[in-house]
Formats: structure tokens, sequence, C-alpha cells
């Protein structure tokens, strides 16, 4: 598929989803209101995903996935950390 490098789709995927949620944390930083920026990114990334040919089913499926999965990823805890908005280095 081009565009792709050679790392399977889900690694791609991550990989991806890593530094936008990076770029999102650095606009809510500098913002001075953290939730502000990221509903109008979220929105705004709904539309992009459905202009996309992304279905709207698809879309909400996907983000209802995402959300449900929040409990047993974060173990209980809000929030990760105060600081955790910085870049995080994977091993």
């Amino acid at each position: 598929m081009p565009g792709l490098t050679d790392e399977p789709w889900d690694a791609h995927s991550n990989t991806v989803a890593s530094n936008f949620a990076l770029r999102c944390a650095e606009i809510s930083t500098q913002s001075g209101h953290p939730a502000e920026p990221l509903s109008h990114i979220i929105v705004s990334l709904m539309t992009e995903l459905w202009d996309r040919n992304f279905s709207q089913s698809e879309i909400r499926a996907a983000f209802e996935a995402g959300v449900s999965d929040l409990p047993r990823y974060a173990a209980g805890q809000e929030r990760r950390s105060e600081t955790s908005k910085v870049p995080f280095t994977h091993f």
C-alpha cells in the first residue's frame, strides 16, 4: 500500500496513534484550556474520517470500542499523571 512503511498495519497504526496523541497533548498544553482543544480535535477527526469515506456506524463503533477499553487500560486511574502530556518514550 503506498505511503505505508514496511511495518505491519497494526504496528503502523500504533505509531500513527501515538504521534497523533502527542500532537493533541502539545496543542492542549499550549492552549491553557486542556479539555477545549481535545473536544475540537475529536469533532474535527470524526468529520475528517467521514470525509475519507468511513461510515458513521464505523466511526461510532471505533470510538465506542476505544472508550469502553479505557478502564481496562487505565486500571481505574482517571489520568496517567500530571506530567504525561510530555513525550512518552516506548521501549
